[in-house]
């Protein structure tokens, strides 16, 4: 008996990893995206627009129409410009208006409705004093929950995926690029000593390696439905 309720487990795991693997494949293959999310404005003349601090009044361009959760009313994402950042903000309707139920730094990559909700896909990159780099996806499902996952990785992280993923135990040093450095610093930003590319140190974290590079792994480690990235020793 205990056997079998081994190999279920071992085989629910397994699913949920494969889950994994495609989410993380399908939002990489995101990063190389060069098009532009073309925002669909149809009917924006009779949506009366929430008052948001990033709108410019151009609502053609920032204001994309649609049924995020699959309620039969129009919702709205807002995209563009807000210094010093692109923004993302997405508004849901409902009998009461609009309510803002997601705000922040993010350039649209892609939109993705299905019979259960909505996928939205969002890049912020590094700039300035900010080294990390994020693509976020949110998820709204048809009940308007709105769940966020972010892939999180340092402006000197490449991320490319080889074609077999998979799942293994770490332990080390995570760093930003598969190179020993730890030459202490001063941060020109926070004027703070760092050590040269550490990220930080994980102990027998579950992580899904993504590439391999000699005897260094390209390790995606999932907290609480998010994602950091890093290099670390094999």
């Amino acid at each position: 008996m205990k056997c079998v309720i081994r190999i279920v487990f071992f085989l629910m795991s397994l699913s949920l990893f494969s889950q994994d693997f495609s989410d993380i494949k399908t939002r990489i293959g995101l990063l190389k995206t060069t098009a532009n999310f073309k925002v669909d404005s149809t009917g924006i003349s009779k949506i009366p627009i929430p008052t948001y601090y990033c709108n410019t009044n151009d609502t053609e361009n920032n204001w994309h129409v649609q049924d995020l959760n699959n309620d039969g009313l129009k919702d709205l994402i807002f995209s563009g410009t807000c210094q010093p950042y692109h923004q993302t903000a997405i508004f849901l309707n409902s009998k009461k208006g609009f309510q803002l139920v997601y705000d922040a730094p993010g350039k649209i990559l892609s939109i993705t409705s299905t019979t259960n909700g909505t996928e939205i896909n969002s890049y912020n990159p590094s700039c300035c004093c900010e080294y990390y780099s994020n693509l976020i996806k949110v998820t709204i499902n048809n009940t308007s929950a709105v769940k966020e996952s972010t892939i999180s990785f340092h402006d000197k992280t490449t991320i490319t995926a080889s074609n077999k993923l998979y799942a293994k135990t770490v332990s080390g040093i995570l760093r930003s690029t598969p190179v020993v450095d730890d030459v202490t610093k001063k941060d020109p930003c926070t004027a703070k000593e760092k050590t040269g590319n550490r990220i930080g140190i994980v102990e027998n974290e579950s992580a899904i390696v993504v590439n391999q590079e000699k005897n260094w792994l390209l390790v995606f480690i999932k907290q609480n439905g998010s994602y950091a990235v890093g290099w670390i020793k094999k």
